[in-house]
């Protein structure tokens, strides 16, 4: 089987009409990290299966989303966001993958699935309320003898999962981050799970048990025929009771086994969830403790500074509604001060003798000074300087006067303004104990303030990575970390369960076996009367019948038994080989891959985590080798990052050594540098068919913070 081609039209990332050839070999798509790998990884099962994979959770149906109330994407977030963008009330957007297959009898398949979403009357393209998804539609066309045929619905269903068997298709097409879901080596039950799906073996177990099922109604039919043939003896018909009772306490105690180990097996897998949830936490341990601490620390500023707002509020009203009154303070104390000064100074003498009033009044009089002799008449200076002092005299008797009559009322104040005059000091003092007092709490508070927008800073980038994990993953690790204790306390609640589910499990295994051995003593006594003829007993020829079933029951089982044990060889054998392929460029210890007889494979500590996928993808790729070698049905292989945990060197060897383990490979990795001589060789490489790079366009003017619908994947081919 090769697939052809894929045309993605406004599914996810992929915007305009966009094709992919493909051919025989390794068909090898590169792009970074968000350039569309894993869009194109789920166009290519969305249009089979109708499911894209998200991380954490695996493969969801798109007709019902929102999965849960912890998965993010909603019902129409699947489709093209500049499409949805685009549209205006009243478009319809549909988004459209188309597979062409061609199989092994040369019968090519064109495969559409298609989804319409509607525009509804809101402003914003992204919201859920914006659109009205339809459920998505898928056809089938191929032709046949009788022409070309169109199927849909359930029908094109039904030829898919012909082409593609449910059980297989996990293993084909096979997600990077999914491998240890599909082989692990601390878990058994996923190889033979594995070998149930991807192997021959099962027809043995299907043959085992139909010779079972068979042998069964013969044994009925025995003893139905007996009982009438030999009625009347009291010894058979004793027997035959008795074989009746054993084989019903079988029957039931099967029915309980069978039970207990459906219980087993579903506490299993709650363990195994348990476990990636743990896993889980264990990954996201160091982001969780970190957003704990930024909330811890975000709360204690809080507090700190409501406390110290608190208090701001409480001491307003006593005393720091005196801050700033400082210069006023200060401007009191310079009038104490002035007023001091001038009260300890007495008015001066200005000029009552050198001459006197009486002398300067005659002076005046007489135009003339009776000492120089010199002019003072009227309009003169020496007239105009005698007026002067004349004046001040006055001015002085005046003051003189109120000097003493308010002396007895100053020397009062004076004792006032010497009781306060130290008041100005010692309020600046306490000013300066509440300014300070405020500064410092003003100070914590900008401190704390400042403290809280670089942990508020720190604490909006956990955010993100929390939604981005949230929406990849399907899980809230924050939420889920505080489960912690809760998720050990349950697991060991499961394990107790466990050991006594399996403490009962081999109590019914050792009541089967006694009941089985009381059967076959009953059946030797039945078989001994039957052949001493005792009291004219009558055989039936079902009793050969039964003894032939049982014979091929034991001889088909010893054949099951051995081909499970050939095939596990040939596993092992096969995956060595790969192994080989896949490592042979490497130096330093590799180890081998080692399967037991159990299903178990032999955990390797030494190995590095590289070596340790390389050998469980080895484990897969040969059941898939030798199922396709047995049944004639050849698949091509499609990968999603498979080299996820590889460097670029080890990528390149793998693609080297996949290239030869399957006519079709389809693989989609970020690990291959575009350039220099790995680069080189792949391109000279025969096997190696095609190269397509994922490029990003943006379509709006910020290339740098572009938005979700500006972006869009591009193909290029290279080879």
């Amino acid at each position: 089987m090769v697939i052809k081609s894929i045309t993605i039209e406004n599914f996810q990332s992929y915007y305009s009409p966009q094709i992919i050839e493909f051919s025989e070999g390794l068909n090898l798509i590169v792009g970074h990290g968000g350039k569309g790998k894993s869009k194109l990884f789920n166009a290519f099962y969305w249009v089979l299966f109708g499911k894209i994979y998200i991380t954490g959770i695996g493969w969801c149906s798109t007709d019902g989303l929102p999965h849960s109330a912890k998965f993010a994407m909603q019902d129409y977030e699947f489709i093209n966001a500049k499409k949805l963008s685009e549209a205006k009330v009243g478009d319809k957007v549909q988004a459209k993958v188309d597979i062409k297959i061609e199989n092994d009898k040369g019968i090519e398949y064109r495969i559409e699935r298609c989804v319409v979403a509607e525009r509804l009357v809101n402003d914003d393209w992204n919201d859920t309320q914006a659109w009205q998804v339809g459920k998505n539609e898928l056809s089938v066309e191929y032709d046949d003898r009788m022409g070309t045929k169109i199927e849909k619905g359930i029908i094109a269903e039904q030829i898919i999962r012909d082409i593609f068997p449910e059980g297989i298709r996990n293993y084909i097409w096979f997600q990077g981050e999914s491998l240890d879901n599909l082989i692990n080596f601390r878990n058994k039950e996923t190889l033979k799970s594995a070998v149930k799906h991807i192997s021959y073996y099962p027809f043995y177990e299907k043959l085992s048990a139909i010779i079972t099922q068979s042998k069964g109604i013969i044994e009925k039919n025995e003893a139905k025929k007996l009982r009438e043939l030999n009625k009347g003896n009291a010894n058979f018909e004793k027997a035959l009771s008795e074989k009746d009772n054993y084989t019903r306490l079988i029957e039931r105690e099967e029915e309980n086994k069978e039970q207990i180990e459906k219980n087993i097996r579903t506490i299993n897998i709650k363990l195994a969830e348990d476990n990636d949830k743990m896993k889980g936490i264990a990954d996201y341990s160091k982001l969780t403790q970190k957003y704990f601490k930024y909330e811890q620390e975000l709360g204690r500023i809080n507090g700190e500074v409501t406390r110290l707002d608190d208090e701001q509020r409480k001491q307003v009203p006593n005393f720091w509604v005196l801050r700033g009154i400082s210069p006023m303070i200060d401007k009191c104390k310079q009038i104490i001060k002035d007023y001091t000064s001038f009260q300890d100074t007495a008015p001066e003498k200005k000029y009552l003798d050198n001459p006197g009033r009486a002398k300067l009044e005659e002076i005046l009089e007489q135009g003339q000074c009776f000492v120089c002799g010199s002019d003072a008449s009227e309009g003169t200076t020496a007239s105009d300087w005698i007026k002067k002092r004349l004046k001040e005299q006055k001015e002085y008797l005046k003051e003189l006067e109120e000097y003493s009559t308010n002396l007895e009322f100053s020397r009062q104040f004076e004792r006032f303004i010497g009781q306060i005059q130290d008041y100005p000091d010692s309020l600046l003092l306490s000013l300066d104990s509440i300014d300070k007092q405020y500064e410092t709490s003003e100070n914590k508070i900008e401190k704390l303030i400042s403290e809280r927008k670089g942990i508020s800073v720190k604490k909006k980038e956990i955010d993100k990575q929390v939604e981005e994990i949230k929406k990849q993953n399907g899980i809230d690790p924050i939420k889920e970390g505080g489960q912690g204790t809760m998720i050990v306390d349950r697991m060991e609640g499961s394990r107790a369960n466990l050991e006594r589910e399996q403490r009962k499990l081999q109590a019914s295994l050792d009541k089967i076996d006694k009941y089985k051995s009381q059967l076959i003593n009953v059946e030797k006594e039945i078989k001994k009367l039957l052949s001493k003829r005792s009291g004219n007993l009558s055989s039936v020829p079902e009793t050969e019948w039964k003894n032939i079933s049982e014979f091929l029951e034991k001889i088909c089982k010893k054949v099951q038994e051995n081909a499970r044990k050939e095939l596990l060889h040939k596993i092992e054998a096969r995956a060595n080989e790969f192994y080989q392929k896949f490592t042979e460029h490497d130096t330093g210890y590799k180890g081998e891959v080692k399967i037991n007889e159990d299903y178990s494979i032999e955990y390797d500590a030494g190995l590095n985590t590289s070596h340790e996928d390389r050998k469980k993808m080895s484990v897969i790729n040969a059941m898939l080798s030798l199922n396709q070698e047995a049944l004639g049905a050849f698949y091509p292989f499609i990968s999603d990052a498979p080299t996820s945990s590889f460097d670029i060197p080890t990528t390149h060897k793998y693609l080297l050594g996949i290239k030869d383990i399957f006519g079709q490979n389809i693989i989609m990795t970020k690990d291959v540098e575009l350039e220099g001589e790995a680069y080189n060789q792949l391109m000279s490489e025969q096997k190696v068919s095609r190269i397509y790079s994922l490029e990003s366009k943006v379509y709006g003017d910020d290339t740098q913070n572009p938005e979700l619908n500006e972006v869009s994947t591009i193909i290029n081919r290279l080879k």
